[in-house]
């Protein structure tokens, strides 16, 4: 085993006890020889997005998917790149890099939630409803993709009252996350339940002061009347 491939091999070893800053010195090392090397490049990339470094992220992931030498890399790098992007409401990339994913026959629920979640943030509200409904039929187990499902029955109108149901399981499930809570909040609301609604918001509130969370908040309680669909 070369000097290269030990450190790499460290450096994974590092990561995967959560070593992390360890495991970013080895990695580096790596790259110090071999400036494309693919693993390294991927590491460092997956603990940058999860540091909130995305544009150290993306300068790392970028090599990889350049490369195409490795088709699953490749593919986790995009999905990766596509969350960045829509984090950092660049969704006209995210949408490009969750696209790339679904043509090499990747045809899994994540990326469909997420290209939902795209759409949606783009007002393309009928393909956020396609895309949502794919990733519930393809597993309608999977939590996030019945919380998108039940939202979006509800927020568009399309099904309230099965949506409501929807959530109410999510939030069974997950009683805590207020992510959830809000959708449920929101859910509520629709259903023409404000009191319910806003009971649902104040406990998401509490557990997150995400801006969305806020603005639903806001909207029920009257103290705001734009900037959300009616």
């Amino acid at each position: 085993m070369n000097e290269i491939q030990k450190n790499l091999q460290e450096g994974i070893n590092n990561f995967n006890r959560k070593s992390v800053n360890e495991s970013i010195k080895l990695f580096e090392k790596v790259l110090e020889s071999d400036p494309m090397n693919p693993e390294a490049n991927y590491y460092l990339g997956l603990i940058y997005s999860k540091d909130k470094r995305y544009d150290k992220s993306v300068l790392h992931l970028k090599v990889v998917v350049d490369m195409g030498i490795s088709f699953i890399f490749t593919h986790q790098c995009r999905m990766i790149l596509g969350y960045i992007y829509y984090q950092n409401d660049e969704f006209d990339r995210a949408e490009y890099e969750f696209t790339e994913v679904l043509k090499a026959n990747f045809n899994i629920t994540q990326v469909h939630a997420a290209l939902s979640a795209v759409y949606y943030k783009k007002e393309m509200f009928e393909k956020a409803f396609e895309e949502a409904s794919k990733a519930y039929t393809l597993d309608n187990f999977n939590i996030n993709a019945k919380n998108t499902y039940g939202f979006l029955l509800c927020d568009l109108g399309k099904d309230p009252k099965k949506g409501v149901e929807i959530l109410r399981e999510v939030v069974r499930l997950k009683p805590d996350n207020p992510a959830y809570l809000d959708s449920l909040g929101w859910a509520y609301y629709k259903n023409g339940d404000v009191k319910a609604g806003i009971a649902s918001l104040r406990m998401a509130l509490d557990r997150s002061k995400a801006p969305e969370i806020q603005d639903h908040y806001d909207k029920m309680a009257g103290k705001k009347t734009t900037g959300l669909r009616k």
